[in-house]
């Protein structure tokens, strides 16, 4: 895994949770939260692989141990972040921490000057598209400038976008 550069910590307020960007983390932890989430898309090699890809990776620890990250690549030329994958620990859900996480990411994003976050998740994933809603998130765009620079996938997923101003 390519070593990244630290970056300043986006504080938060959920006690004893901290919210880090592109520190030096252990991949076992980052597949430890990762796998049990989307084990029936990734194999362990294939989850190291695109842990490896991204350009950003920010993680959410609680008491010292990593419950949640989010990895991130940057799109093309249209100044553009793509987030691969994003996942809270199933024990640690319904608390606030997946809100906050990409709160953590618009607002780094906003500060870097992007102009659009895309993603994509499960069309019956019902609390995740609700909580991209509520951020901000649309499904179903069209943007003739930058959609052939976008990862494609099945029917089986709901394409979302952020633009940011």
């Amino acid at each position: 895994m390519k070593l990244l550069s630290p970056s300043r910590r986006i504080p938060t307020f959920l006690g004893s949770t901290d919210i880090s960007h592109n520190l030096n983390y252990p991949l076992w932890q980052l597949v430890d939260v990762l796998l049990p989430l989307f084990g029936k898309y990734y194999t362990y090699t294939s989850l190291y692989e695109t842990i490896g890809s991204a350009n950003h990776i920010w993680c959410v620890y609680e008491n010292g141990k990593c419950i949640g990250c989010a990895l991130i690549t940057d799109v093309g030329s249209n100044r553009g972040l793509y987030i691969m994958l994003f996942g809270i620990r199933q024990s640690a859900q319904g608390r606030g921490i997946g809100k906050r996480l990409l709160e953590s990411i618009i607002i780094w994003s906003s500060r870097h000057e992007y102009k659009f976050i895309y993603l994509h998740t499960e069309y019956d994933n019902e609390k995740a598209i609700g909580m991209y809603q509520k951020a901000g998130f649309r499904k179903q765009f069209y943007q003739p400038d930058c959609m052939d620079q976008l990862p494609q996938f099945g029917s089986d997923v709901v394409p979302m976008v952020l633009f940011l101003t």
